[in-house]
């Protein structure tokens, strides 16, 4: 067995001679998987013949090497087979990014109409000077959201045929998230 791994490790090192490969079929094959094609060709071997004598030097005693024994005993026949589940296993899934995306486009939906016909106006309670709720001018500027205590951040409602660019984008990004979402479902 030495002489054996004495061959092997002379071939992983490269030191083995082309007439030792031409003689063992196993190394030259490993020699073939291990380096490549060229690497027989290179030291004056042909794949073909390495290929024939391997299969020569694989008889039929040699044969019992390449499977695998089970042994006979009937102990493993005393088991009982197990039944197939009977229940199939739903997953559920949750689309929870699915419920939030809808939420968000409802309520940007909901908030955009509400303001048209100056729903919000309650928010201008402390609203001082001209342009507000109490002066007629009940839709907020959402572009104004900062100044809703002055008439800046009022206008009037669409009921007056005032509308905002603001106010159309909030209603085409909620109602366009509320379209996409039912239409993945």
């Amino acid at each position: 067995m030495s002489d054996d791994s004495d061959r092997l490790k002379q071939l992983l090192d490269g030191d083995l001679a082309a007439e030792i490969l031409e003689n063992d079929p196993i190394l030259a094959k490993l020699a073939e998987r291990i380096y490549g094609e060229d690497f027989l060709e290179k030291m004056g071997l042909s794949r073909g013949e390495s290929k024939r004598a391997l299969s020569e030097s694989l008889t039929d005693e040699d044969e019992e090497l390449m499977i695998e024994v089970i042994p006979s005993d009937d102990s493993h026949l005393d088991l009982e087979p197990f039944a197939p589940p009977t229940a199939i296993v739903e997953v559920v899934q949750v689309p929870s990014k699915s419920k939030f995306k809808l939420v968000i486009s409802m309520a940007l939906s909901l908030l955009g109409t509400i303001n048209l016909f100056g729903g919000l106006s309650f928010l201008g309670n402390s609203c001082t000077g001209g342009g507000c709720p109490s002066d007629g001018q009940t839709r907020l500027n959402w572009a104004s959201l900062g100044n809703l205590d002055t008439g800046w951040g009022w206008s009037p409602s669409i009921l007056e045929g005032s509308l905002g660019i603001p106010d159309i984008v909030i209603l085409i990004v909620g109602f366009g998230g509320l379209l996409l979402i039912m239409m993945k479902r």
